[in-house]
């Protein structure tokens, strides 16, 4: 049960709905409720069917993984997109072969790919992905550039919706809710080009030290701050309405993921909503926006279980921060005004540097199935676990 958003702002075509809350994780009313969403377990199979969940990893440890993997619900098909290191050990065929167990021992789907697989490159020539494979004629590094590939994946195995679990999450439970909160918020979903946001309840990270839970990550308060005030200018009235700058775990629909750009590397949280923003807000009237006349539904959640992971020190959420407020640096949001405060941000950051422009892919055009189809035919390492 979730209780209903207490209201949502209209940006364009862009609808970003303030925080909804998990209420009960198993919640069964003597009577249907209207004052909260309640979706009964027949409606949460049928959601989760329809759902692929894609978990990114990158030398991950294994029994995190493994956990992961574990508490996603059986009915959703899963794909597990690798950039983990192959030397001096090779981790990857050890995720392989993690994959091949659960597969056979839960009966459930497992697609498992390598983000470094030469077999995407042609996959991907004459695409309007190609652009994805660098001049090593592999894909380029960076989680942006995964999300999408699981996502490709995704759409060629059917999906009508598109989840995210981080592969770092200790708390196993997150997982399994998580795609419930999926499964709920999409299933209701009033426009076919929707997403939804994970917002922390509380994140903590395991460290030597005793661990202490943060309501908000270091680096989303900076973000979140960032494009709230950025808004606030263009509408002329202050807002805090978006919770969400930096949620890794979210979940979309295959219409909008096919529809929008998606930016690189760490960028691809914020530049999610930094498209919608600039092309169906700002780009309204000029047709940029290409699901006009309908419009982007954005759901913020908050979970009951805590996000807890690995700490990934100072210079990990240095970099994280300066790739977040670059995609709004460099897009038409930001004013001068705009920009002189994210410059300001990173000096008190010790980053003093204009902030990196990501690259960006956008899907339009490509066909899933052929693209899968071609990159199983050329691929000697990735697999598809089908019961």
């Amino acid at each position: 049960m979730l209780s209903l958003p207490a209201k949502f702002e209209v940006f364009g075509a862009v609808r970003i709905y303030d925080v909804s809350r998990v209420l009960s994780l198993d919640g069964r009313p003597k009577s249907r409720p209207t004052n909260l969403v309640y979706v009964d377990r027949g409606e949460l199979e049928d959601a989760a069917f329809r759902t692929v969940i894609v978990v990114p990893v990158k030398d991950e440890d294994l029994l995190t993984l493994e956990n992961v993997l574990r508490s996603i619900p059986t009915e959703s098909p899963v794909v597990v997109v690798s950039a983990s290191t192959r030397e001096p050990v090779d981790r990857f065929s050890n995720e392989v072969e993690l994959a091949r167990l659960i597969s056979r021992s839960l009966q459930r789907d497992i697609a498992i790919v390598y983000q470094f697989d030469p077999a995407w490159s042609e996959a991907l020539s004459g695409t309007p992905l190609e652009s994805m494979v660098g001049a090593s004629g592999r894909v380029r590094k960076g989680k942006g550039e995964g999300m999408l590939l699981g996502f490709i994946v995704a759409a060629a195995l059917g999906a009508d919706f598109v989840g995210y679990v981080d592969s770092d999450n200790y708390v196993p439970g997150s997982a399994l809710e998580y795609s419930w909160i999926y499964y709920s918020a999409l299933s209701r979903a009033t426009s076919s080009y929707s997403m939804v946001r994970i917002v922390w309840p509380y994140k903590g990270k395991l460290a030597a030290s005793d661990m202490y839970l943060r309501k908000r990550g270091r680096v989303s308060t900076i973000t979140n701050g960032v494009l709230n005030y950025t808004l606030s200018i263009h509408k002329k009235i202050e807002t805090d309405i978006i919770k969400t700058g930096n949620s890794g775990e979210q979940a979309l629909t295959v219409k909008l993921g096919m529809e929008m750009s998606w930016g690189s590397g760490f960028a691809v949280e914020t530049y999610q909503l930094v498209w919608m923003l600039e092309n169906c807000y700002l780009g309204l009237q000029a047709g940029k926006c290409p699901i006009a006349p309908d419009y982007i539904e954005v759901r913020q959640v908050s979970p009951l279980n805590p996000h807890i992971h690995a700490e990934r020190g100072d210079e990990h959420i240095a970099e994280m921060t300066a790739v977040s407020l670059g995609t709004i640096f460099h897009s038409s949001l930001a004013s001068e005004e705009v920009k002189s405060r994210i410059l300001d941000q990173l000096k008190s950051l010790g980053l003093g540097e204009e902030p990196p422009k990501p690259s960006t892919y956008r899907p339009a055009g490509t066909d899933p199935k052929k693209v899968f189809a071609s990159f199983i035919a050329e691929s000697s390492d990735s697999y598809y676990f089908a019961v």
